[in-house]
């Protein structure tokens, strides 16, 4: 699991690399499903909520589209204007039916490419960017793996079928929490009807997605994906009460019913609750010799877990720094560590809420022994000038 600053599943643990995930609930709780390949996980962190051979190689077919749209949007500014290669037509599947040395802007682009799903556009992106597919190719597993995607090897932009072209749903899973970190993206991803601009064929502007996910309360988009090889894919993103989590199913005999079945799970099963808000008072630590005996310390940012709905909050724990006065207001005093199932922890720091100064001289208890000295002092002095006199 790859658990993100300030987030972790405290309650559940799933193994990111296809291996069996160790959950905690009973496995009759756990969402049914046909795809052969599944992931859900929490779009923030990357932490994996829910797999079912999530490391294991798979056809994407045209959800490769959303590492090309997000290269798209790196690369290309909305109105930069992108022209149809010659060989255009030679593109085969779903298609824009752009003419050779047509144009159209970076931004009607994205939009052919995840609501049309055009491979045309695709192909025209892949040689705007990098002059040929095979090096976007080449760009697209460069930036797979800056992501994180260590089992994604891409031949082509559009997901037209290649025997080497695959990738996992883990990987994909990542991929789309670093497309939907980008507004254009977004915005994109969950459009059903757009009308976009183009230079040759203007009868052919009207871009409607067959997405069915977007009826669902809460979905984000993304997108859908389809070839013999790879079977039904679909790579989703829903807001569960402000929650954004990813889903990915490859090869599915029903894609919107698996999805459904775990964004449902998801939704019922686990809740993001936040342990300490940024600035909450955590608790307090020992100061050594300072005006107080006690520095109360806040947590420095949100602290997020990802737990059983309804569960306790488990596995939090504060560890303290040895503290000598002065401390300041917001000076690092101790750690808020959340510990899951699996061994993966967090770190929070915890900042002090307040100053505290050092105590005054005549508390210290030096203080109080060099004045006790020094009474000694004076009176054996005393009794020795007596005793002279």
């Amino acid at each position: 699991m790859r658990v993100g600053p300030g987030l972790i599943v405290l309650s559940l643990a799933a193994a990111a690399n296809g291996s069996d995930a160790e959950v905690s609930a009973p496995e009759s709780g756990l969402p049914e499903i046909t795809a052969e390949s599944a992931v859900v996980m929490d779009a923030d962190s990357g932490a994996v909520l829910f797999e079912k051979n999530a490391g294991a190689p798979r056809y994407p077919a045209s959800t490769t589209k959303i590492l090309t749209a997000l290269l798209l949007i790196e690369n290309c500014s909305p109105d930069e204007v992108i022209m149809a290669p010659l060989d255009s037509p030679e593109v085969t599947g779903s298609s824009l039916h752009l003419k050779p040395a047509e144009g159209i802007t970076a931004e009607d682009a994205l939009y052919a490419l995840l609501v049309r799903s055009a491979n045309d556009v695709a192909h025209a992106v892949a040689r705007h960017i990098s002059g040929s597919e095979e090096a976007f190719a080449e760009l697209m597993n460069s930036r797979a793996e800056e992501i994180g995607c260590r089992n994604t090897y891409f031949i082509n932009p559009h997901g037209l079928h290649h025997d080497q072209h695959v990738t996992t749903a883990y990987d994909m899973a990542l991929i789309a929490c670093e497309a939907m970190r980008h507004e254009r993206f977004r915005d994109a991803a969950g459009t059903r009807r757009k009308w976009i601009e183009r230079s040759l064929v203007p009868q052919d502007r009207l871009l409607i997605s067959r997405n069915r996910f977007l009826n669902e309360p809460g979905a984000e988009g993304i997108k859908t994906g389809f070839t013999s090889p790879a079977g039904r894919c679909f790579v989703g993103s829903k807001s569960l009460d402000g929650w954004r989590v990813i889903s990915v199913v490859l090869s599915s005999e029903d894609w919107l019913a698996d999805t459904n079945a775990l964004f449902d799970w998801t939704s019922e099963t686990l809740e993001r609750r936040t342990v300490f808000g940024a600035g909450d008072l955590v608790g307090a630590a020992p100061v050594k010799g300072g005006a107080r005996p006690v520095v109360r310390g806040r947590a420095e940012r949100d602290v997020r877990a990802i737990l059983f709905r309804g569960g306790p909050d488990r596995g939090v724990s504060i560890e303290w720094r040895e503290l000598k006065a002065p401390v300041l207001d917001g000076d690092r005093i101790g750690t808020i560590r959340l510990a899951a199932a699996n061994g993966e922890a967090v770190e929070v720091p915890v900042l002090a809420a307040e100053s505290v100064a050092r105590a005054p001289f005549w508390r210290s208890p030096f203080a109080w022994a060099g004045a006790l000295g020094l009474l000694i002092g004076v009176a054996f002095a005393g009794h020795r000038l007596l005793n002279r006199a």
